[in-house]
């Protein structure tokens, strides 16, 4: 018998979604494990055989229930609004043991949505690995996307120790250092840290006009490098995430607010207490 406590090393892995995040998933794992067999689940066999001719996976199919008949691991990559709908019917396909994990950046909705189904209860554990790109697209994933990058864990209270053990072992596998938080906190905290900046960005961005296009540097491309996301996935993101995403919106506007009652009032003193607060966060970083 197999020690419960040897490392999790899959032998057949499938990915539902192969763009960026669930072709790098592929290509780390590959990487990791060089005798695993990676199918990718794509809308278009036809079209998606040049994710194996590229070298991401190593076979290609349409069908759900042919991908996870023997499969370990499914990874669900699509937009976050599909997430938990895929997550159930790979439940439904899959044998016993398999672990479904997904890449989505929101959590709460999907383990909620999920939780419904006993079967994926039994097998997924939420994840969200904290990496990625505005490019989108399998021929932008890359094996290192995940090294060193932290991947959140969001079991519900349902999770079974066991497969919580099992994700963890997998996701190391593409380089990631684990974290582990509910579904409401992974929420909370990213809606400050990369959703609220997402639309942030998108406001910069908006304040060009033709007048101004021929002054942009460096600080106005640094700052709006993620506006050039997917609106769609962003769509779907805020959505997901409405109530924690209105509250650090309403944090940034008082904050913008204050800014603009210094400038009105010329309390250069207190604006420049604010720049410096902020300079000594991100300096921590």
């Amino acid at each position: 018998m197999k020690d419960s406590h040897s490392e999790f090393r899959p032998a057949r892995v499938a990915i539902l979604g192969v763009g960026l995040l669930g072709g790098s998933v592929a290509r780390a794992i590959r990487q990791s494990i060089p005798d695993v067999h990676v199918i990718g689940i794509v809308r278009s066999a036809e079209k998606g055989q040049r994710w194996v001719d590229q070298g991401v996976v190593d076979s290609v199919t349409e069908s759900v229930a042919d991908a996870c008949v023997d499969v370990d691991v499914v990874v669900v990559a699509t937009p976050v609004d599909k997430v938990a709908e895929k997550v159930i019917a790979v439940a439904q396909a899959s044998k016993p043991q398999c672990l479904i994990t997904d890449v989505g950046s929101t959590k709460r909705t999907i383990v909620n949505s999920v939780s419904q189904c006993p079967a994926a209860v039994a097998k997924f554990v939420a994840a969200h690995p904290i990496a990625g790109s505005e490019k989108t697209g399998a021929e932008h994933a890359t094996a290192n996307l995940f090294v060193g990058k932290v991947i959140v864990l969001t079991p519900s209270e349902q999770t079974p120790t066991n497969l919580l053990k099992r994700a963890e072992q997998f996701w190391r596998l593409t380089g990631g250092r684990i974290v582990t938080l509910s579904p409401e906190d992974h929420d909370t905290h990213l809606a400050a840290v990369s959703h609220v900046p997402h639309l942030a960005s998108s406001a910069v961005a908006k304040l060009v006009c033709d007048q101004s296009a021929d002054l942009v540097g460096s600080g106005w491309t640094d700052i709006t490098r993620v506006a050039a996301g997917d609106p769609a996935m962003w769509l779907a993101i805020c959505q997901e995430n409405r109530p924690a995403i209105e509250e650090q919106l309403r944090r940034l506007a008082g904050s913008i607010d204050e800014v603009r009652q210094w400038m009105h009032t010329h309390d250069d003193e207190s604006l420049l207490r604010w720049l410096t607060e902020a300079k000594t966060i991100r300096d921590s970083f």
